[in-house]
C-alpha cells in the first residue's frame, strides 16, 4: 500500500463555538433528506473529482467515501448535512459520531465549485464538528491530504491542531 501525505486534524469538543451563524434567506444548512441523496453525492464526489491534490488516490477514495455515504443514508436519521440554495444542494458533509474512530469527518466539507470562497465550507465544518461533539465525542478528528484546500484553509478553523499522519491506501477515510 502506498503511504501519501496525509494530516489529521484534532478539535476539543468543549472548545467548539456554539451553534449560532449567519445565512441569509435564500441559503439553508440542515440534515440532508433521503430523497437528497443523489444530489448530494454529486457535491461530494465532484470536490474530489476536481481537485487535482487527489488525482492519485481519488478511486480508492470516492469508492469507501461512496460506501459509508450509503450506510449512512440507510438509517432514519441520516448524519450528512446539507446546504442548500434554494431547492440546489451545493454544499454536503458526512460525519461518523463514533468516539473510537480515527476521522469523524467522512467526506469533509464539501461544496460545489461556484460557490466556493464564501464561508461555506467553515459552516458547514462548524457544523458538522458540532453534530459529532453532541453525540459526546470529546475529540473530534478529521483526516485529509496535507495539499488539500481543506488542510490549507478550512481545518484550521474552529482551534483545529494538525499533526502529519500516515494512512495506508486500504484505510481510506477523508476530506478535500
Amino acid at each position: 500500500m502506498k503511504l501519501v501525505g496525509w494530516v489529521r486534524f484534532t478539535w476539543e469538543s468543549k472548545l467548539l463555538p456554539g451553534t449560532s451563524y449567519i445565512i441569509t434567506e435564500q441559503y439553508s444548512i440542515r440534515r440532508a433528506a433521503k430523497q437528497e441523496k443523489t444530489q448530494a453525492w454529486q457535491v461530494i464526489s465532484s470536490c474530489f473529482l476536481l481537485d487535482t491534490c487527489w488525482n492519485d488516490v481519488v478511486n480508492d477514495l470516492l469508492r469507501r467515501i461512496h460506501h459509508d455515504f450509503d450506510e449512512k443514508f440507510s438509517h432514519r436519521e441520516i448524519d450528512c448535512l446539507v446546504i442548500t440554495h434554494g431547492n440546489r444542494i451545493i454544499g454536503a458533509s458526512v460525519v461518523q459520531p463514533l468516539p473510537e474512530v480515527a476521522n469523524h469527518l467522512l467526506s469533509g466539507p464539501c461544496v460545489s465549485n461556484e460557490y466556493r470562497n464564501r464561508g461555506f465550507g467553515a459552516l458547514l465544518l462548524k457544523e458538522s464538528l458540532l453534530m459529532v461533539a453532541k453525540r459526546g465525542v470529546p475529540k473530534v478528528f478529521g483526516v485529509t491530504r496535507s495539499t488539500s484546500p481543506a488542510a490549507k484553509f478550512v481545518y484550521r478553523k474552529f482551534g483545529g491542531i494538525s499533526e502529519s499522519y500516515e494512512l495506508p491506501m486500504g484505510d481510506v477515510a477523508l476530506t478535500p
